[in-house]
């Protein structure tokens, strides 16, 4: 795509992206982001990007999404042509085009500042250091239906705690956002190494993993994690409980069970401050057909019972 490179650089800003919402949106917008301009989520067929955006640079870093349409996408000297489900994630500091080449935009975006980060300088890793975020990157990735699906259901998560005044909801907002910025570690390593060959032990943890974080995140009261145990990750990995331990223990220098444990337990966290289930409930979804067991398996790795955690 040609520009004109006498133009001058537009500097568009997170706080000009909320006003920008007003010009066509008739309700009256009221600020969701957990910090005023730190933060902020949308469908792009409700709030879609303009059909042409010249070069610019902004003040906030993106993760797009596009789960339908089609368009020319420049980041510094890198021209990427999108055509169906793909993931973006765009740094502050390089010039970028966008042009629209269909006229169905479906799909989401983030956008975020460290200004998200402020008001929790303990939080264990700051999100802006991911190297998928830095200037030269390229983070630009072509997705699987499985891919896409997956992702659509962490966003539809990050919409639901952006516009809902819950507890911890900048707590949430940073777990989804790691979640995404998980997956784009995923992504890039499949792009950098295609050729590499793993060992027989790291193809099935790989498998294992995958099984195990496409059962998350539990979105309806009536959905159920199927696979609990070593011994039903086993089974339907075909091989024996002990042989996917050693190689799993192996590759990632944790076992079966302290995945299983350390996942669910992210889930039960997620879930008791973000949705008003009862206990009982939240115990079935993962699994637990007696919440007394629940109740004893998250405070023996929380501390805190979960009804305690739960108004915390």
């Amino acid at each position: 795509m040609s520009t004109n490179k006498n133009a001058s650089i537009e500097l568009k800003t997170i706080n000009d992206f909320n006003d920008d919402l007003l010009l066509y949106t008739r309700k009256e917008m009221i600020p969701k982001a957990p910090l005023r301009g730190s933060f902020a989520v949308q469908e792009r067929a409700q709030y879609p990007c303009l059909d042409e955006v010249t070069a610019s640079r902004r003040d906030y870093y993106k993760i797009s999404f596009f789960s339908k349409g089609t368009g020319v996408f420049t980041m510094g000297e890198d021209r990427y042509e999108i055509d169906g489900p793909t993931l973006l994630f765009i740094n502050p500091f390089e010039l970028k085009t966008w042009r629209a080449t269909s006229d169905v935009q479906e799909g989401y975006f983030c956008l975020f500042t460290d200004l998200l980060f402020e008001s929790q300088p303990s939080h264990p890793e700051n999100l802006l250091q991911h190297p998928l975020l830095q200037m030269g990157a390229k983070a630009v990735f072509k997705l699987t239906d499985e891919q896409s699906e997956y992702l659509q259901s962490i966003f539809r998560q990050l919409l639901r705690e952006y516009h809902e005044n819950a507890a911890f909801k900048q707590e949430a907002i940073l777990i989804y956002l790691k979640l995404l910025m998980l997956e784009g570690k995923r992504l890039s390593a499949q792009v950098q190494q295609p050729n590499r060959p793993m060992s027989a032990a790291q193809i099935l943890a790989h498998r294992f993993t995958d099984k195990l974080e496409k059962q998350f995140p539990i979105e309806y009261s009536h959905n159920q994690v199927s696979l609990k145990t070593a011994k039903e990750f086993a089974q339907v990995l075909n091989t024996h409980p002990n042989h996917l331990n050693a190689c799993v223990k192996q590759a990632t220098g944790r076992t079966v069970s302290e995945h299983i444990r350390q996942r669910m337990l992210l889930e039960a966290r997620l879930l008791l401050m973000h949705t008003d289930w009862q206990i009982a409930e939240i115990a079935w979804c993962l699994g637990f057909e007696d919440p007394g067991n629940f109740t004893h398996f998250f405070k023996n790795h929380s501390g805190v019972a979960p009804h305690i955690y739960r108004v915390h």
